[in-house]
């Protein structure tokens, strides 16, 4: 089990025997700094069966930073994000949890646990007062405006069928070039998400996808995820004050130099 959830998770993850099972530790992080982690449970009454499930403070830290879960909007918004990712919310616990499955299926359902772990935290980034941005539109015309003629720019859309779980900003489709996933970096979280949806095509839907986090700034997030987004992205550009390369670097990585083509 432990060497299939590794080459799942291509060494983002720690993974320690606990009583119950294992407890499966992430590099990827939450806004309170405290890394995405998660725990791995036996089954009692049948053996070779676990469930998947989060510590139970996952619901309350949100409650607490101001998401408010009673509204029908965010209520329903809850309720079909659990659907889509085949998991429970158990009110008692407070608890997220899988159903029941055999020991060949964690591989897969631990990933699809760690998409909704970290699309649960947009019901934050959605909540908090922030001051209006112009980052994103004004990189989206750039963008737009620089593949004009050459390729086709979607916005909002997933990548493929296989990875609807996370829906970057734009994705630029040319001729004959494996299409490349753009997020505008203007969190952590989003940088996040990046290299989640880069994971996942490479090692559980094995498409060829080209994912870039375009950093608003340098200081958006912090060494060790630029570290992490540099050595697993295709790119990550820095967009303020150098906005021209930095568009320029995506246009190469979508359309590249003329000569290099699709296999």
């Amino acid at each position: 089990m432990k060497e299939a959830l590794c080459e799942a998770f291509c060494g983002d993850l720690k993974l320690t025997d606990v009583p119950v099972g294992y407890a499966v530790t992430t590099t990827f992080r939450r806004d309170d700094g405290d890394s995405i982690a998660f725990y791995i449970v036996r089954d009692k009454t049948r053996p070779g069966s676990y469930r998947i499930e989060d510590d139970g403070t996952t619901i309350p830290f949100l409650e607490a930073a101001g998401v408010d879960f009673g509204t029908e909007t965010r209520s329903d918004a809850f309720s079909t994000l659990l659907d889509s990712h085949g998991v429970e919310f158990d009110e008692d616990e407070m608890l997220l949890h899988t159903g029941v499955m055999r020991e060949a299926d964690l591989p897969r359902a631990a990933m699809r646990f760690l998409s909704l772990m970290l699309r649960i935290n947009d019901f934050l980034l959605l909540t908090k007062d922030r001051v209006a941005s112009t980052f994103k539109e004004d990189a989206a015309a750039r963008i737009i405006e620089a593949m004009d003629g050459k390729a086709i720019v979607l916005q909002d859309v997933p990548v493929s069928p296989r990875l609807s779980d996370t829906v970057p900003d734009m994705v630029i489709r040319a001729p004959n070039r494996v299409p490349v996933a753009v997020f505008f970096g203007s969190s952590p979280q989003r940088v996040n998400d990046a290299i989640f949806l880069q994971m996942q095509a490479l090692y559980e839907v094995h498409e060829d996808v080209q994912v870039i986090a375009l950093l608003e700034r340098e200081n958006v997030i912090g060494h060790d995820l630029r570290r992490r987004a540099a050595n697993r992205l295709a790119a990550l550009p820095i967009y303020r004050g150098d906005e021209p390369t930095a568009i320029g670097r995506i246009e190469r990585e979508a359309i590249g130099s003329g000569q290099e083509t699709r296999h």
